[in-house]
């Protein structure tokens, strides 16, 4: 079993969405703040981006199929993920970045250096990630003051802080090692579930529980628990 890991922290949380990712609706409908996308020549992948005052959320899908399937694009796992989105495997990925330079990477990787980086950048990518758990990828030249503080649309709900993460995921009788060390860390929370699902708790901000599970496997849930609204289901 890996040993925890001190000294990092969830950057980024990617979700495998339909082309375009008409999901983003379910966020701004809700008044969040949908920041710049980005496409990722020679990766075939393009996001739409929500961010929050210390972590965002990607929004991934893949626009260039061949590129996708190609060389340590393909490697990545993101093709897989993303054409297997409705077919058991976890639609999830999970993006750490170091609390102090100089962090080691938290888990066992290879160094992937996409086409679109700068020389000398590089993301390690976990190896033997099983289907039913998300991708981890760790950014370790990534920094929190690289994320972005803004405001919910006008009359939009406001997500506070995040203070937690928790996954919800079926199926899980034992975790690979490299998901667990950064459960062991504190890193993320893993809860046995009836369906992929990424609960987001937070601080100084609405009270409502936001369940977005019409688009997305995701809730942000205010610190403390709060009050499901009308239209928001919570399991049982």
């Amino acid at each position: 079993m890996s040993q925890p890991v001190a000294g990092v922290e969830l950057d980024h949380i990617i979700f495998f969405c339909g082309p375009g990712a008409p999901e983003a609706d379910a966020l701004l409908a809700r008044g969040m703040h949908e920041g710049p996308g980005n496409s990722h020549p020679g990766q075939g992948t393009a996001n739409r981006r929500f961010f929050f005052r210390n972590l965002y959320l990607e929004l991934l899908w893949v626009e260039g199929y061949e590129e996708a399937q190609a060389g340590e694009a393909r490697r990545t796992g993101l093709w897989d993920r993303w054409i297997n989105r409705h077919n058991d495997c976890c639609p999830i990925g999970l993006v750490l970045r170091p609390t102090t330079p100089g962090t080691a990477t938290p888990f066992s990787s290879w160094s992937y250096v996409p086409k679109y980086f700068p020389a000398g950048f590089s993301i390690e990518v976990a190896l033997d990630i099983p289907a039913n758990e998300p991708l981890l990828f760790y950014l370790p030249f990534a920094r929190p003051a690289l994320v972005e503080e803004v405001a919910p649309m006008p009359g939009g709900v406001q997500v506070g802080a995040v203070s937690g993460v928790s996954l919800r995921l079926p199926d899980t009788g034992g975790l690979s090692p490299a998901l667990n060390s950064l459960v062991a860390s504190g890193a993320v929370a893993v809860e046995p579930g009836q369906e992929f699902l990424v609960d987001i708790q937070h601080e100084n901000g609405c009270r409502e529980i936001i369940d977005l599970r019409d688009k997305l496997p995701l809730r942000f849930i205010p610190a403390g628990g709060g009050n499901p609204s009308p239209h928001d289901g919570m399991d049982s």
